[in-house]
């Protein structure tokens, strides 16, 4: 669970450095943007895999 709570962290901490990279016009604004993308869909994939294993178990 750790992992998930990591990752959904640093995705939403690049989602704020994305949009202040975009209002401040830097370059970099689009690699956060994808990182952003990366790692909350790593969070997401996490979580439903967990849910997935614990309705398993019931």
């Amino acid at each position: 669970m750790r992992h998930f709570y990591f990752r959904l962290i640093i995705g939403i901490i690049l989602l704020i450095a994305a949009v202040v990279g975009v209002i401040n016009a830097n370059s970099f604004a689009a690699l956060y943007f994808v990182l952003c993308i990366v790692f909350l869909w790593s969070a997401y994939s996490i979580r439903k895999k967990e849910k997935k294993d614990r309705d398993n178990r019931r």
